[in-house]
């Protein structure tokens, strides 16, 4: 039995990784600028939800004009 799953696992490395590689990404991207938000909203230990709302949008906007200009960029590239 144990000879199906190193197959599988050989057949399919490449998958693996690219959702490994995806994972990563997306919890870079999904996850720094709540933390970011959630830091910045936190003062001496108390936390400030209307903050916290206004912080997380703000920091998802800046990263899509992040993207928006990297994809500008790369479009003209090619």
């Amino acid at each position: 039995m144990n000879y199906k799953i190193k197959g599988t696992l050989r057949r399919n490395k490449g998958r693996f990784i690219i959702f490994a590689v995806l994972w990563l990404f997306m919890a870079i991207v999904l996850v720094a600028p709540l933390a970011y938000a959630q830091d910045v909203a936190t003062v001496d230990g108390v936390f400030n939800f209307g903050e916290f709302v206004t912080d997380s949008v703000g920091a998802y906007s800046k990263f899509g004009e992040v993207l928006r200009k990297f994809w500008k960029l790369y479009a003209t590239i090619f």
